[in-house]
């Protein structure tokens, strides 16, 4: 077993072992039947804005391959995009995420640093906002902790830029490794351009984006509703992105353990009771990234079922 899956073992399972600890404090195990106090009509509308958001994704990739020069079907956009939720968030840091890229390389042609590039818009624009969001926290209670985590935030933010704009520069520095990565098609010596969007093009993925990330705002708020927790609507946005933040730099496969944890201490925060904010916490989960991954799982299938009927 390599270094880097024992590595993912271990972090996930802390994640798992955060979690129960999380789930046991909270009292949610004694008062099990709160869950059958949600409401279900607000339940089902949290579901629809879960599969908004999904569908709002899908909508930013086929768009990003139409301004990188490919324009490809919507079965193809669907097919990798949900894909991805499961190859991305079973590894650290969403690395899992350049299996897009991959696909658009084997399926499409694309060069394999457009397919980067795309990947690049996606989650520096989601990063941006999330970062804006949860700074909005500053105004009432800015913790120690909360700081660091926001000060993380920004350096990874920063450190996103320099290397998109001295992207050539990095590449030229680590050809000797990414020439004897088979899936990379950089050879020794080879210039490297990358395909920058016009501001146009940037300002309607940035829209895309934003517009993804309230449909997470809103059913995080609508959740709340549903067990009878009447949580502002901003403060669901910036609970959310901080929660969302905190997982991203803990590098846990799907920030397991790390993302409930604070998402219930920002609610309880809040004046949420600890078991209501646990079944908040569970079930937003539960309709938005599990259900995300399970389907990621299914469609992983297509997506490499697709790859292989290119080969041929």
């Amino acid at each position: 077993m390599s270094r880097q899956r024992i590595i993912q073992i271990v972090l996930f399972a802390i994640g798992i072992l955060v979690l129960a600890y999380f789930i046991a404090g909270s009292g949610i195990l004694d008062q099990y039947h709160i869950i059958a106090t949600v409401q279900i009509p607000l339940l089902l509308v949290a579901i629809v804005f879960s599969l908004a958001n999904i569908g709002t994704k899908i909508v930013r990739w086929r768009y990003l391959a139409s301004a990188f020069g490919k324009d490809i079907s919507w079965q193809d956009a669907g097919t990798v995009t949900i894909s991805s939720f499961f190859f991305a968030n079973i590894t650290p840091g969403k690395v899992g995420d350049l299996f897009k890229a991959y696909f658009m390389k084997k399926v499409h042609g694309m060069p394999l640093i457009d397919g980067v590039s795309m990947i690049f818009y996606e989650r520096f624009f989601e990063l941006v906002i999330l970062f804006c969001t949860a700074s909005l926290i500053a105004f009432t209670a800015l913790e120690q902790t909360t700081l660091l985590v926001l000060e993380i935030t920004l350096i990874l933010l920063a450190g996103l830029l320099f290397i998109y704009f001295r992207l050539e520069t990095v590449i030229r520095i680590l050809q000797p490794i990414l020439v004897k990565i088979p899936v990379v098609d950089i050879s020794a010596g080879a210039g490297v351009k990358i395909g920058r969007l016009p501001p146009v093009k940037i300002l309607a993925v940035f829209l895309i984006s934003l517009i993804s990330l309230v449909f997470e705002f809103l059913r995080l708020g609508v959740v709340a509703r549903a067990f009878g927790f009447m949580i502002p609507w901003l403060d669901a946005a910036t609970s959310f992105s901080l929660s969302i933040i905190a997982g991203l730099v803990s590098q846990i496969p799907l920030g397991v353990g790390i993302t409930e944890g604070s998402l219930a201490y920002l609610l309880r925060a809040d004046g949420c009771p600890p078991v209501t904010a646990m079944a908040i916490v569970l079930t937003d989960r539960l309709i938005s990234m599990y259900f995300a991954l399970g389907i990621g799982l299914i469609f992983s299938k297509f997506a490499l079922d697709r790859m292989k009927n290119e080969e041929r």
